[in-house]
């Protein structure tokens, strides 16, 4: 039997899982979240190896028996973070064969049957990544909106924000959200709301995901000025994923685009209705995947890939059967 380790690693939380070649799951257990650009590398070492050293107990298992490790990370993006990263695995892993890449990748494997294709992710932030049939990849630099990057949860909560404050001077059109917002956050109204922001924003990562959920609400009340910040999302987040196509020249071939994160498993028609169709216009051959599986089965599944072993009906029956789906 081979043993096989898998990480889905995030800001909030890690999962862990051990699966043998077949598709078992045999041991999992979720940790604190490991990114190491939100927290110091003490930390991230402590998370991963604490886990490692977790199952390896429960399985009754030594580092010889484990045959390969798979860390799908955020925070995975540049070489300098690559170059920590990799560092503090192999002080943890040795000798065992391991390897990083950005949780990004993770994701678009947990939806597909082989390495190819395109990814697009927003959650609390967003990314989008693709990788060619010769194996060339391409991903977004992920590094905030002055570096380039827009279309995450965060960036809903922030436009809403934005035009309830703008409606509220009069400078732009009338928005359910200048009323709404204030009640969310126990005020009066927009003026008293400027006091979380200015001259330090005092609300917490929970409350903008309460704002990011209203400005949803909103639109599905016909709120043209939510509905316009959706599709606004939406169409940038398309426009996004298009360019990491280009670059690996699928952007003209049947390729499948899976989508993951809580902004993108939404049923908003706005939201996923304008990523469609700015794909799609861009891309004309390629269609829309959701994800069958958890990201930590897409780290399972590259460790396959790694180890030359091929992704087949038996296995994937097996992780049906192990309770990793979505």
């Amino acid at each position: 039997m081979k043993y096989i380790m898998a990480y889905d690693g995030g800001g909030t939380k890690t999962h862990l899982g051990v699966f043998d070649e077949l598709g078992h799951l045999l041991y999992e257990q979720i940790g604190l979240g490991c990114n190491h650009t939100s927290s110091d590398g003490y930390r991230f070492k402590i998370v991963i190896e604490t886990l490692f050293l977790d199952a390896l107990s429960a399985l009754h298992l030594n580092k010889e028996q484990i045959d390969f490790i798979f860390l799908g990370l955020s925070g995975a993006d540049l070489p300098s973070d690559f170059e920590i990263l990799n560092q503090a695995c192999k002080e943890i892993f040795s000798p065992i064969p391991f390897k990083v890449d950005n949780d990004a990748w993770i994701v678009m494997r947990s939806g597909l049957e082989s390495p190819y294709g395109a990814v697009a992710i927003s959650g609390t932030g967003t990314n989008s990544a693709a990788m060619n049939k010769s194996g060339k990849k391409a991903i977004l630099r992920s590094l905030g909106y002055t570096l380039g990057i827009y279309g995450g949860g965060l960036d809903i909560a922030r436009e809403g924000l934005h035009y309830a404050f703008r409606a509220d001077e009069l400078t732009y059109m009338e928005t359910m959200l200048r009323t709404e917002i204030p009640k969310l956050l126990g005020k009066k109204d927009m003026n008293e709301v400027v006091d979380l922001f200015y001259p330090s924003t005092k609300i917490t990562k929970q409350q903008f995901g309460e704002i990011t959920a209203l400005v949803h609400e909103c639109a599905d009340k016909k709120d043209r000025v939510s509905i316009d910040i959706l599709i606004k999302i939406g169409t940038c987040i398309a426009e996004q994923t298009a360019g990491v196509m280009k670059q690996v020249k699928i952007d003209h071939e049947e390729v499948p685009v899976v989508i993951g994160g809580r902004v993108l498993s939404s049923k908003s028609p706005y939201l996923i209705g304008a990523f469609t169709k700015t794909i799609q216009s861009i891309c004309p051959k390629c269609y829309i995947v959701k994800p069958k599986y958890k990201p930590v089965v897409g780290a399972y599944l590259f460790a396959l890939d790694e180890l030359k072993i091929k992704q087949d009906d038996i296995i994937d029956k097996n992780l049906n059967e192990s309770g990793v789906t979505l």
